[in-house]
């Protein structure tokens, strides 16, 4: 099954939902984010004909939806999402990160979903979705507001995928999702599942995730991941720890620990955040993430619609920092290569 394929099932789902009945508690809202910042990097030494450092504009995950919910039946609730990525930076419909480029291409849209949702028997959501081990384990420290939130991961951040949830269940619910990881010749379209927990105590959220990558081959790495975020007055404080399980032969260090370390505390219309990862070295190529990085950021809360902020972020080797006006995925130094990248940010959101 190919993208053409999901999206023409996200649409007509769209398109069902338009075409109720005029008295049906049908809600249409399109939204979206404008995010871009102006940026100096630095590198010890860049790639053959690259600058070691430079200015210019950068997106910080622009994006425009629309999402639609149909609440009218007694027994379940109809939500659908579509939502294409905007690179403010270069004018396109794209990713800023290419990650996706991979996949199935970098100008599809970030979401195209649908979910039904009952009060005792859970969610099923279909469609171009964020993941259940991201939702878990990584995205409580993915809480900056530059280009450079969130790459101290080794999770999958959206994939086309099925995913129940369960009820919350005395602040415990569990997910379980098939997903296509690859989407590669040969493959099953569903390659590798998914399956998540987290429980809310209180203040306290902690998470458990493993996902049982690419069945059909066994090849590349599993993952397992645990999250815990605390919250009390202005502070949160998150962590997670990550292990990439490697199933390739010939790896010299093998099963790779990541871990974050955040926290953040708001005031009137501040905020001021700080993170510190590290990715073990190693062979196995699931292991996107490697080295130190350090991240500092400061948010201010203009109005209800637009933050400003600033930011720095350091990563020991290449991954992060791009070339600049980058069009794909090009670390500035090199992937992988020692870098001691550092980039200074400035930025605004406005969320509408």
């Amino acid at each position: 099954m190919n993208q053409a394929r999901t999206l023409r099932l996200s649409s007509a789902v769209l398109a069902g939902l338009f075409t109720l009945p005029a008295h049906a508690a049908l809600e249409v809202t399109p939204y979206g984010s404008l995010r871009i910042q102006t940026e100096a990097v630095s590198v010890d030494e860049a790639q053959p004909g690259e600058d070691d450092s430079y200015t210019g504009l950068r997106d910080a995950y622009s994006r425009l939806g629309v999402t639609a919910a149909y609440n009218d039946l007694d027994w379940v609730d109809i939500n659908a999402t579509l939502e294409f990525p905007i690179n403010s930076a270069l004018l396109r419909a794209e990713d800023p990160t290419f990650f996706q480029e991979g996949y199935k291409g970098n100008n599809k849209p970030r979401v195209a979903d649908i979910t039904a949702t009952t009060e005792n028997l859970g969610s099923l959501r279909v469609g171009t979705q964020w993941l259940a081990y991201y939702n878990t384990v990584a995205y409580p420290v993915d809480f900056f507001s530059s280009f450079y939130s969130g790459y101290a991961t080794q999770a999958t951040f959206r994939r086309d995928a099925a995913t129940y949830t369960t009820p919350s269940m005395a602040g415990l619910t569990a997910s379980v999702s098939a997903v296509d990881q690859t989407d590669e010749a040969g493959t099953s379209y569903l390659d590798t599942m998914q399956y998540a927990m987290s429980w809310a105590l209180g203040d306290l959220t902690l998470g458990l995730a493993y996902q049982d990558t690419e069945q059909d081959s066994a090849d590349n790495a599993d993952q397992a991941g645990v999250s815990a975020a605390y919250v009390l007055g202005g502070w949160r404080f998150a962590a997670k720890v990550e292990q990439l399980l490697s199933n390739a032969d010939g790896l010299q260090d093998e099963d790779p620990v990541t871990y974050n370390l955040y926290g953040s505390y708001s005031w009137d219309k501040y905020t001021v955040k700080a993170m510190f990862a590290n990715g073990e070295e190693t062979d196995d190529p699931a292991a996107f993430f490697q080295g130190d990085s350090y991240q500092v950021g400061l948010d201010y809360q203009y109005s209800e619609n637009l933050k400003l902020f600033a930011d720095y972020f350091y990563e020991e080797l290449g991954y992060a920092i791009y070339t600049p006006t980058s069009r794909s995925f090009n670390p500035l130094a090199g992937y992988h290569v020692e870098s001691d990248g550092q980039a200074f940010s400035l930025g605004l959101r406005y969320d509408f």
